[in-house]
């Protein structure tokens, strides 16, 4: 449970705690305390409500925010693979026209190597 959930949580659960002690130590009568009763719920429940979306927004600034933390790391990432991809497929054409160019050098070889032999 993340700080800010506890904090919230504690102060909704103070809250209603000092507001039903309160009701209840108060001399009023039962109506009265009915009364008061639904009307600390109601403000409660607003509290709550106001905390819950304040808390709400919070948590998808936060995803806003992280998604495009995301996104941009991804991109750096995908800029940073495809420049090493194309680093390697460079070097990897490169060393099949060498690979290229030996085979062919000893193929000369051994033609020459074939003739000096049939000539012998």
């Amino acid at each position: 449970m993340s700080s800010d959930s506890k904090l919230l949580l504690g102060l909704i659960l103070g809250a209603a705690t000092g507001a039903v002690a309160g009701l209840l130590l108060a001399p009023a009568s039962g109506k009265e305390t009915r009364e008061n009763l639904s009307e600390k719920a109601g403000e409660l429940k607003s509290d709550f409500d106001k905390k819950f979306n304040e808390l709400s927004k919070k948590i998808k600034d936060l995803d806003d925010e992280s998604l495009k933390d995301f996104k941009e790391k991804f991109s750096d990432m995908k800029t940073s693979v495809k420049e090493k991809y194309d680093q390697v497929a460079a070097k990897v054409k490169d060393l099949e026209k060498e690979l290229s160019e030996k085979i062919d050098s000893l193929k000369k070889e051994a033609k020459t190597v074939e003739a000096n032999a049939n000539s012998i």
